[in-house]
C-alpha cells in the first residue's frame, strides 16, 4: 500500500524522538496516563468528562465495597490500562448477576475476579498495581448507535502546537466485542478536519467499501465537530502536552472526553490515507495564540474554511536585541537573568548553575519569559561562570521574535555576586505608573478566588456518605477556574517593579500570586501537595511535637458552655461589634455550605455559616479573630498609600492568622475547645500528606477532639484533592499554630504588636515596610493594644 513507500509517514521512531521526547514533559505524561487523575484535573477546568462513580485500590476497599451504591449501568476501568484492554461495560442487572454490553451474564464473583486482575496489573501499562474505577456508561445518538456493535463510537484526534492535525473515528464491531479499539478489529474511519465529515473506511490496516453490516458512509458529518475540535486543542494547553492523541466519544448529550493519549498511536494516517509526518512538518513554528485560533489554523490547512477578517489580522513580532532580560522558571522558583540572542544555535542552553538554582526538570524542560511572552521549552545547560549572560536563547525559540541587533538594554551597571547577575533599568516612576502596578496586581490577585476553587461543589453528597461510613474517602469534585491561567501569567511578567521598597514587595507578590495560580492548575493531581508546601509551607517535626504536646495539655472536660448563640444571634452581635468599632461599609451575612464556621471576606463583609451555633465565650473570641484582626488590618491596609496593604502583602497569612489567634486568647477569660484547633490542624495535615482523608478523621478523634471538629480538619487538609484516598494534603490550616508561635516570640523579643496593624503585612518584610513613602500609623487597634 501507499504508506509503505511514503516518506512523510511518521514512524514510531521519529515520533518518539521529534515529538514525544521533546514536547511531552514527563509530569505530564504521567498525569495522561492515570485516567482517574486527567478526569479530575480537567473536569475541573471545563472539560466534559463521564462521571465518576466511585474506585477500588486494593483488595481490603474490594471486600468492603457497597456495590448497592452503583447504578444498575456503568463501565469498569483500569485506572493504567491502554488498548481497550480491561474494560467491562455494564448494562444492567440480572437477579444478583451483572448484564454484560455484548449480552452476557456476569455473576457478582466474575466481575470481583476481575476487578482483582485490574488490581493485579494485568491491564496496566507497566504490569504493576493498578486502580479499578467505575464511571458513568454513554450512550451514543443517531445514527452513530447503529453503526456501532454494543458499544460507543470514539474520535481520535492528534493534536500538536494547540493544532488539530489528523482526526479519525474508531467504530466497535462484533469482532472486536462491542469496543472501538483498531487493533481488537474495530473499524477506523478518515474524517476531514475542516468539515467533519467521514472520507475512508479501514479495518485491520486495509480500506473496506463500507462499514460491516452498515453500507457506506463517506461524507457523512461527524455532529460538533467545531467543539471536538475545541476541546482536543483545550485539552492540549490545560495538559501541556505538546504532542497529544485526544480521544472523545459522542454522547447523547454532546461530546465527551475519553482519555488523552501521550503516546499517540499511528493508526490515524491509515484511516486518512495521509502522511501524518508532512502535516506537523506544516505546522511547525506556527505562533498559536490560543485554542480557538489552533482550530482554526487547522481547518485552514487541512481544508477549506477561510478565515474571517478579525482572524486574518497578523500581530507584530516582538524585537529583540543581542541580549535581553528574562525570567526563568524552575520548580524551586524563578530568577530574572541575562540571556544572549543568538539564532545560529538551534537548541537554547541554560547555565548549569542557574539550572541548579531554580531546580530545572531532570528532562531539561524549561519556561521563561523573553519581551513580555511565555515560552516553553526544553534546554540544555552549561557552564557560563565565565559570560555576563546565563543563557543562550537558540534558533527554535525565536521563531515568533524580530532580532535587532542595534536595540541595546538600558543599563547602567552588572551586578555580579553569588546569588544573581541581573541588569538594573534605572529610571523614574511617575506616580500614575506606581499607581497602575499596584491597582493591576490587587485586581489579578482578585480574580484568583483560591479557597472559592478549592470548594468541593459535591461537599453534600460526599459529607453524606462519610457519615454513614467514616471509613469512607471522599471523591472530590470541583468547579471549573473562574480566570484564564495562561492570561494572568502574561499581565504579571508584563509588570515592571521599580527599585524601591513599594517595589520589592510587589515583587514578592507578584510570586506569590504566580504560586497560588500554579496551586489551584495543580488541584486533583499528585502535583498538588508539593504546590501547596511552595505557596504556604508544612508542619516540619519540631511543631508537630509542639502541637502533640499542647494537645496532651488539652483538659477531658471543659468549663460550661453556658448560653449557646444561634447564628442569627451571633450576626446580631457582630453587627453590633462593627457598629461600636465605627466599621463603616461593613455587613454581617449568612452564607450556606461555608467550610469554616466564621470569615472575613474581602468584600468588605464578615460571613457566617448558616447553621453554626456559638458559645458566649467562643463567640467573644470569634469576634476578637475576625474584626479585630482581619477587619481590623483590611480598614489599615485601605488607608495606606498602596491597595496591597488591603489585599495582603506577600505571604501575610502566617502573620496575621498568628496575630488572630493570640487576639482570641486575649478575650477568653478560661480554656475552650477552640484554643486547641490549631494544633489539631497541625497533627491532620501531617497525616494528611501521607495518609487518606479516613486516617485524618480517625488521628482527630483518637486525640480528643469531637467528630464535627475531626470531620473539618480533614476536609479543611484534603481540600484540592480528588481522591482522598489518596496521600496528599492543603497544607494552609499549620500557619494558624506556627503564627501564634512567631508572634508570642516576636513579643518576647520587644516587638512592638501594633507595627503589624500597618495592613495585611508579613512580619519579615516589617523593615522594608517602614520604609515605604508615604505610610500611616495604624487607626484601629484592639483594646488590649489601645491600653484600654
Amino acid at each position: 500500500m501507499w504508506f509503505f513507500h511514503n516518506p512523510g509517514l511518521l514512524g514510531i521512531n521519529a515520533r518518539n524522538l521529534k515529538y514525544i521526547k521533546a514536547y511531552n514533559p514527563k509530569k505530564a505524561i504521567m498525569m495522561a496516563d492515570s485516567k482517574i487523575k486527567t478526569k479530575n484535573f480537567l473536569s475541573a477546568r471545563g472539560i466534559p468528562v463521564a462521571k465518576l462513580y466511585s474506585s477500588i485500590h486494593n483488595k481490603k476497599e474490594l471486600e468492603s465495597f457497597d456495590w448497592s451504591s452503583l447504578p444498575n449501568s456503568f463501565v469498569v476501568k483500569p485506572n493504567s490500562g491502554y488498548g481497550g484492554e480491561g474494560i467491562l461495560i455494564i448494562t444492567g442487572r440480572k437477579g444478583g448477576n451483572w448484564l454484560q454490553g455484548n449480552g452476557k451474564i456476569m455473576t457478582q464473583e466474575e466481575l470481583e475476579r476481575h476487578i482483582l486482575d485490574i488490581l493485579d496489573g494485568r491491564y496496566s501499562l507497566a504490569n504493576i498495581s493498578d486502580i479499578a474505577f467505575f464511571e458513568q456508561r454513554l450512550e451514543a445518538p443517531e445514527p452513530f448507535n447503529k453503526m456501532s456493535y454494543k458499544g460507543l463510537p470514539d474520535i481520535r484526534v492528534v493534536t500538536h502546537n494547540l493544532i488539530p492535525v489528523m482526526a479519525m473515528m474508531r467504530l466497535p464491531t462484533e469482532e472486536s466485542q462491542g469496543k472501538a479499539n483498531v487493533h481488537l478489529g474495530g473499524v477506523a474511519i478518515g474524517i476531514d478536519i475542516a468539515k467533519g465529515e467521514m472520507t475512508y473506511v479501514t479495518q485491520y490496516n486495509k480500506e473496506i467499501d463500507s462499514i460491516p453490516g452498515e453500507g457506506p458512509v463517506k461524507g457523512t458529518k461527524t455532529p460538533h465537530w467545531d467543539e471536538i475540535l475545541l476541546i482536543t486543542s483545550r485539552v492540549q494547553d490545560i495538559t501541556n502536552l505538546g504532542f497529544a492523541a485526544v480521544d472523545i466519544t459522542l454522547d447523547k448529550s454532546g461530546p465527551m472526553l475519553l482519555e488523552i493519549n501521550a503516546r499517540a498511536g499511528l493508526a490515524v494516517q491509515i484511516a486518512n490515507m495521509a502522511p501524518l509526518r508532512r502535516r506537523l512538518e506544516r505546522i511547525e513554528g506556527i505562533k498559536v495564540a490560543s485554542p480557538e485560533k489552533g482550530v482554526r489554523i487547522a481547518q485552514d490547512i487541512f481544508g477549506h474554511k477561510i478565515e474571517n477578517k478579525e482572524e486574518q489580522k497578523v500581530p507584530n513580532k516582538p524585537v529583540v536585541g543581542n541580549l535581553e532580560r528574562i525570567e526563568v522558571m524552575g520548580r524551586k522558583g524563578n530568577k530574572k537573568i541575562i540571556a544572549q540572542i543568538d539564532p545560529n544555535i538551534e537548541k537554547s542552553i541554560l547555565d548549569q548553575k542557574v539550572a541548579e538554582e531554580i531546580k530545572l526538570d531532570d528532562d531539561g524542560y524549561c519556561k521563561f519569559n523573553l519581551s513580555g511572552h511565555r515560552l516553553q521549552t526544553v534546554v540544555e545547560t552549561k557552564d557560563f561562570s565565565e559570560k555576563k549572560f546565563k543563557m543562550i536563547v537558540g534558533q527554535r525559540d525565536l521563531r515568533n521574535f524580530l532580532i535587532d541587533p542595534t536595540k541595546h538594554m538600558a543599563v547602567e551597571k552588572m551586578e555580579s555576586d553569588q546569588s544573581s547577575s541581573i541588569a538594573h533599568i534605572v529610571r523614574q516612576f511617575s506616580i500614575q505608573e506606581l499607581s497602575n502596578i499596584d491597582e493591576e496586581l490587587f485586581k489579578i490577585d482578585g480574580e484568583i478566588r483560591l479557597l472559592a476553587h478549592l470548594k468541593p461543589i459535591n461537599l453534600q453528597d460526599e459529607h453524606n456518605k462519610f457519615l454513614v461510613d467514616p471509613t469512607y474517602n471522599p471523591q472530590f469534585e470541583y468547579k471549573p477556574l473562574k480566570f484564564n491561567p495562561k492570561n494572568l501569567y502574561t499581565r504579571l511578567d508584563r509588570i515592571e517593579f521599580p527599585d524601591s521598597s513599594i517595589g520589592v514587595l510587589w515583587r514578592k507578590k507578584a510570586d506569590e500570586i504566580r504560586r497560588k495560580i500554579e496551586l489551584l492548575e495543580a488541584r486533583g493531581t499528585d502535583q498538588f501537595t508539593e504546590k501547596s508546601i511552595q505557596l504556604y509551607g508544612a508542619p516540619d517535626e519540631k511543631l508537630l511535637e509542639q502541637a502533640m504536646d499542647e494537645i496532651k495539655e488539652m483538659p477531658d472536660k471543659f468549663p460550661e458552655a453556658g448560653k449557646i448563640l444561634t447564628v442569627k444571634e451571633a450576626k446580631k452581635l457582630f453587627e453590633q461589634a462593627i457598629e461600636e468599632f465605627g466599621l463603616k461599609g461593613w455587613s454581617v451575612k449568612i452564607k450556606k455550605d461555608m467550610v469554616s464556621d466564621a470569615i472575613a471576606g474581602k468584600e468588605n463583609s464578615v460571613m457566617l455559616r448558616e447553621g453554626a451555633t456559638f458559645s458566649e465565650e467562643r463567640l467573644k473570641g470569634t469576634i476578637a479573630h475576625e474584626i479585630e484582626t482581619h477587619v481590623f488590618t483590611a480598614m489599615n491596609g485601605s488607608q495606606q498609600p498602596y491597595k496591597i496593604f488591603q489585599r495582603g502583602l506577600a505571604d501575610y497569612l502566617m502573620t496575621e492568622e498568628g496575630l488572630a489567634v493570640y487576639n482570641q486568647e486575649q478575650t477568653e477569660s478560661s480554656a475552650t475547645p477552640k484554643k486547641y484547633w490549631p494544633a489539631s490542624s497541625v497533627v491532620g495535615i501531617h497525616t494528611a500528606i501521607n495518609g487518606s482523608f479516613a486516617d485524618v478523621y480517625a488521628e482527630v478523634v483518637n486525640l480528643g477532639f469531637g467528630i464535627e471538629r475531626a470531620w473539618k480538619v480533614a476536609l479543611k487538609a484534603k481540600r484540592g484533592i480528588s481522591d482522598t484516598a489518596q496521600p496528599g494534603a492543603f497544607t494552609k490550616d499549620f500557619v494558624y499554630f506556627k503564627g501564634y508561635r512567631m508572634i508570642l516570640d516576636f513579643i518576647k523579643n520587644g516587638g512592638d504588636l501594633k507595627k503589624l496593624y500597618y495592613g495585611k503585612i508579613n512580619l519579615e518584610d516589617l523593615d522594608i515596610v517602614k520604609k515605604v513613602k508615604g505610610l500611616k500609623s495604624p487607626t484601629f487597634l484592639p483594646a488590649h493594644l489601645r491600653g484600654e
